[in-house]
């Protein structure tokens, strides 16, 4: 078995239609807390093809966190929401967790050993297994 320790995460909720207009009606002030700018706030990301597109707004949280941060990363992302969307309901089971890739992911360490058999990771990929957990 291989962990990624390198990839962060996203803690985030679905932007429903309520969700939409109320950052759409955010205060000028508001808006640095979901556009991404920092590192300490959300950011909004976009899952999906043109033609099921979703877009999710939440926080990007380094590899690895404990387990008793969840609930205070949680806290974190509902206050943000509740603070520039005050009349969207976000109920806390509404966030959820997901691995990132691509750009805004970290560069994958896949395991502790050094050397590491290049073809077998190559031949993983392509069954579409990801470099997240193998057997």
């Amino acid at each position: 078995m291989k962990l990624d320790k390198a990839t962060s995460l996203f803690f985030a909720t679905k932007i429903d239609s309520k969700l939409r207009e109320g950052l759409a009606l955010s205060k000028p002030g508001d808006k640095k807390y979901f556009d991404g700018s920092s590192e300490e706030f959300l950011r909004v990301l976009e899952i999906g093809d043109e033609k099921d597109r979703e877009r999710w707004v939440g926080k990007v949280i380094k590899p690895g966190p404990a387990v008793t941060e969840v609930d205070d990363i949680q806290r974190n992302i509902l206050s943000i929401l509740r603070r520039v969307a005050p009349n969207a309901r976000i109920p806390a089971s509404a966030v959820k967790i997901f691995v990132l890739q691509g750009a805004l992911a970290s560069p994958a360490v896949i395991d502790d050993e050094e050397e590491e058999d290049k073809a077998g990771e190559d031949a993983l990929d392509r069954t579409g297994g990801g470099p997240y957990i193998t057997y």
